[in-house]
């Protein structure tokens, strides 16, 4: 069978369709890209404020207790504002360095393009069931399924025995001071997190090159679509060749109109004929119309008409047809000879006139 029958997509796809592809958002991504960054974006944020924080947990710490007899009167508005307030140092930077990360990296992704198409609210993105249907479809439900399961059974064992290295550091905790202890666990946090990431990362890294390669056999042609998709982009066949035709239809008559214009029709007996204007205000001899064969013989017909002079010169007639379009000046190489083809022509008309 051809590839038309069998439908075999063996082209690779062109930059209309990759481009076409991408305004639908279907590009290769790593759907674990985004929180990768964002993560490393909060880690970055804690450690580069750890002093700053440490202090405040501390102040914190001390001002909470710094009332027991708050807890008898039953009032904890006061450790409440402080917790709030330790809240907002922590989670504020944080979120705007998630934000940002995730945004850079789906951006990244995307080419720098926004899909504005996707913003809005859709009740049908709240319905479960479809997400379910293919969940539990024989074929992509269980491969998706058993594919998420393996990413959160690896990064969960590597932060596992991250933790598991862990231990012993945080165990020593009770005999520390609060500063120090809390850098400890700060640390420690941060060992096991960018343990985590990594594996996480290696998992983005292997979704990025499966999603990728998907796309990329998605996108390619068969032979059908890619004679439909050159009709397309250049037009088909037909219509061109009709387009082509109105257009030296359209040129003939305007050369045919042009003819009477002419003072001299320089021809090659039987294939070309080349009209040439020279009037008063010309700087140079103008080629007017010009034509092969069947329209040569037109050309000489519309001349008669209008009693233009037809003059045999072949070596003229085939140098101005392939060197001058028509509307153009002739070039000065054939000044001398067709100056002596219009001083021809007026001794002519003169003696005609008896002049």
């Amino acid at each position: 069978m051809s590839d038309d029958q069998q439908g075999e997509r063996s082209f690779d796809p062109t930059p209309h369709r990759k481009e076409q592809f991408r305004k639908e958002g279907r590009f290769a991504r790593a759907k674990d890209a985004g929180s990768v960054v964002a993560t490393l974006a909060v880690i970055a944020v804690i450690v580069g404020s750890e002093g700053t924080l440490a202090q405040e947990i501390q102040q914190t710490f001390l001002r909470c207790h710094g009332d027991l007899e708050a807890i008898g009167r039953n009032d904890g508005s006061g450790a409440f504002r402080e917790a709030l307030a330790l809240l907002s140092a922590l989670v504020v930077p944080t979120v705007i360095a998630a934000a940002v990360a995730g945004t850079g990296v789906g951006l990244v992704q995307s080419g720098a393009r926004v899909y504005l198409d996707n913003f809005g609210f859709n009740l049908e993105r709240l319905n479960p069931f479809p997400n379910l249907a293919r969940l539990f479809s024989p074929k992509q439900g269980s491969v998706q399924a058993l594919l998420s399961l393996l990413r959160v059974g690896f990064v969960g064992y590597v932060a596992y025995r991250s933790l598991l290295i862990e231990v012993p550091t945080l165990l020593t905790l009770s005999g520390q001071g609060l500063r120090v202890g809390g850098g400890l666990i700060l640390d420690a946090a941060v060992r096991v997190m960018l343990n985590a990431l990594a594996a996480l990362a290696l998992v983005a890294a292997i979704d990025y090159a499966q999603n990728r390669f998907t796309l990329g056999r998605e996108m390619k042609m068969t032979r059908r679509e890619m004679t439909e998709e050159n009709r397309s982009q250049e037009g088909d066949p037909k219509v061109k060749a009709k387009i082509r035709a109105r257009a030296r239809a359209l040129a003939r008559r305007r050369s045919l109109e042009n003819v009477k214009k002419a003072t001299v029709i320089v021809a090659n007996p039987t294939h070309i004929s080349v009209a040439l204007r020279y009037a008063a205000n010309d700087p140079a001899p103008i080629l007017v119309a010009k034509g092969h064969d069947d329209f040569a013989l037109l050309i000489r017909s519309e001349a008669r008409k209008y009693g233009i002079p037809i003059l045999e010169n072949r070596p003229l007639a085939r140098a101005l047809d392939a060197e001058v379009s028509v509307g153009h000046a002739i070039p000065a190489a054939h000044f001398a000879a067709v100056a002596k083809i219009l001083a021809f022509i007026y001794r002519t008309q003169g003696a005609r006139r008896g002049t």
